[in-house]
């Protein structure tokens, strides 16, 4: 009797540890291994907290069918990180890989079929699957990788949903997409317990949220987001062009975090091996800050892999300094004219003196026939750099030359 009292104040006893410890685990445990000390190009194997080379990083990739880049946008250093893996990828593995990437909408897959075979040029590309509404990023930041593609002729998969459809989505709800629209949803899943508690910390902070409306639509939204790219990779990988081929995925960190965004969701749909690697921007932490990569009620492991590289300091953007629209003389049946509507005063336009009215007609030489033409142009020019725009006014055509200068609190068209 007494050894059975005994065994059950033990269990007790243990069982209170263990709530204890269970609360503890969720807070400290998943950053015990990780480097306290740590410098930009650093990579760190996340289970072990051992810091490795770039070498030791590759070889661990033969053993995956997928690998997941995480990138913090707007950073080039991030893109950086994709373009050493994609041509490591490519150095291994030759003509038996692809890329998927996020920042490409499933419709325009047939655009970039044609771009990796070369039958488009650059500025096709960009016109045609409407990349500075789709996406928006400065293109500069994915060129490299974009043109490595194309010179290697690696397809390109294209993995995710129009804004439109993600705006309806958010708007109203599965309901109020059209039944065509629906059916070509693949199952959505909702349920993922901390994938919701972690899209809760972005939308609302840190702590206990109140579950709003606002909140389920954005994870609706995003749910549907995932589950839309997990299903692109998946039927890429299960087709005959892509049966045999390793794929590199390159696409917001947010989306790979944790393996419960897209990678959980592709496994879910084929259990192929893969592999995660995160961007993380060093920054300086205090004692009592919780680690960006580690939050303290997600006790799961972030990537299988860290990345470190700088903190991005947001660069300074030029522009024009115009409101322009396109308009079609529908009676002549001719191409899109650009027209300016507005000039901002202190603008380098405003110091240029074009005017509200003026059609611009090219610049530096090259044609404009959309709107799109004049903010890809635009924006590949930084302050101090020159344009020569040739617009018609009133009929007449004539040449300024436009001088570009930092121009705070305005966009960059």
């Amino acid at each position: 009797m007494l050894n059975k009292k005994i065994l059950l104040m033990a269990v007790i006893i243990v069982m209170s540890m263990g709530c204890r410890s269970l609360a503890t685990i969720a807070e400290t445990e998943g950053s015990r291994n990780f480097p306290a000390e740590i410098s930009v190009g650093d990579i760190v194997h996340v289970a072990t907290g051992e810091k490795i080379t770039f070498s030791q990083l590759a070889d661990s990739l033969d053993g995956a069918r997928i690998v997941y880049v995480g990138e913090i946008h707007s950073n080039m250093e991030s893109h950086d990180v994709q373009m050493q893996v994609l041509k490591e990828f490519y150095k291994r593995y030759g003509d038996n890989i692809a890329i998927g990437m996020e920042m490409f909408k499933r419709p325009h897959q047939d655009v970039l079929d044609k771009w990796t075979v070369g039958e488009i040029s650059e500025k096709d590309l960009l016109s045609s699957t409407d990349w500075w509404h789709e996406w928006g990023f400065d293109y500069n930041l994915y060129k490299d990788i974009l043109d490595f593609t194309r010179d290697n002729k690696i397809p390109v998969v294209a993995l995710n949903i129009t804004r439109g459809f993600q705006k309806i989505i958010s708007e109203n709800g599965l309901e109020g997409l059209s039944k065509e629209e629906r059916e070509s949803l693949p199952e959505i899943d909702t349920e993922d317990f901390y994938h919701r508690r972690y899209l809760e910390r972005i939308m609302k902070g840190h702590g206990d949220t109140d579950m709003s409306d606002a909140f389920e639509r954005f994870y609706l939204v995003q749910c549907v987001w995932e589950d839309v790219m997990a299903d692109s990779i998946s039927r890429y990988l299960s087709s005959p062009e892509g049966k045999d081929k390793k794929l590199l995925v390159f696409i917001g960190g947010g989306h790979i975090i944790y393996h419960f965004g897209v990678p959980k969701r592709v496994f879910r749909r084929n259990h192929l091996p893969y592999r995660t690697i995160a961007t993380y921007e060093l920054r300086d932490l205090k004692p009592e800050d919780e680690h960006p990569l580690f939050a303290k009620d997600i006790p799961l492991q972030p990537a299988d892999y860290v990345r470190v590289i700088k903190l991005h300091k947001p660069e300074k953007k030029v522009m024009l300094g115009v409101v322009i629209t396109d308009v079609r003389d529908e009676k002549e049946e001719k191409e899109d004219k650009v027209v300016i509507e507005s000039v901002l005063k202190d603008s380098p336009a405003g110091k240029a003196e074009l005017q509200a009215g003026d059609i611009i007609l090219s610049m530096d030489d090259e044609s404009v026939s959309g709107v799109y033409d004049v903010i890809h142009h635009v924006s590949k020019k930084k302050a101090g750099d020159t344009c020569l725009i040739e617009i018609s006014r009133e009929g007449t055509k004539i040449f300024i030359e436009v001088t570009f200068f930092e121009l705070k609190g305005h966009g960059n068209k």
